[in-house]
């Protein structure tokens, strides 16, 4: 953050934290630096202040996954020759489903590679755009409640994104 006061840069960074400390700890520290660049005694001291803009990830741990996984015999959503592509491709409730309250998350239409979302039915505060930016591999320009527009210029429905961004999220 200094040098991007000296220079007025745009360099990036990423913190970590294992524990559950980012409230209390993390985020206070990183406000304090943000506010200003002098401290004395607790007490900002004529320093200079710089714009921020900070963003947090909690990873899903994998038990976690584990607990909320639920698997029901269904018709696979590709017919294939072979037993093992027709087990891959089975509809897998944990992607589709809420597994609390059975709440339809996505509307899959394979044949006109068509899907609609409402990711929020799944998780409490998940950030579609994100995900559809890790997924596309660029970066966020502006986000609005209907779409995303990446860097590039391109724009994505967050209601009814591209087949092609959320199939990967769907079938691993």
């Amino acid at each position: 953050m200094n040098l991007n006061r000296e220079d007025e840069g745009k360099r990036k960074y990423i913190l970590v934290e294992m524990a559950d400390y980012f409230d209390t700890v993390i985020l206070p520290r990183v406000k304090k630096v943000v506010f200003s660049d002098k401290w004395k005694d607790g007490r900002a001291q004529n320093g200079r202040g710089i714009g921020h803009f900070a963003k947090y990830s909690q990873l899903e741990q994998y038990e976690d996954v584990l607990r909320r996984a639920r698997y029901a015999d269904a018709e696979p959503l590709f017919v294939q020759a072979d037993p093992y592509s027709q087990y891959v491709f089975l509809r897998d409730t944990k992607m589709l489903d809420n597994a609390q309250t059975g709440q339809r998350v996505m509307e899959v239409d394979v044949e006109k590679e068509e899907i609609r979302v409402d990711l929020s039915r799944l998780y409490d505060g998940i950030d579609l755009a994100e995900t559809l930016s890790c997924v596309a591999g660029k970066g966020i320009r502006r986000i609005t409640r209907e779409e995303v527009e990446f860097e590039d210029g391109q724009k994505v429905s967050l209601a009814s994104p591209p087949w092609d961004l959320v199939k990967p999220l769907i079938w691993w």
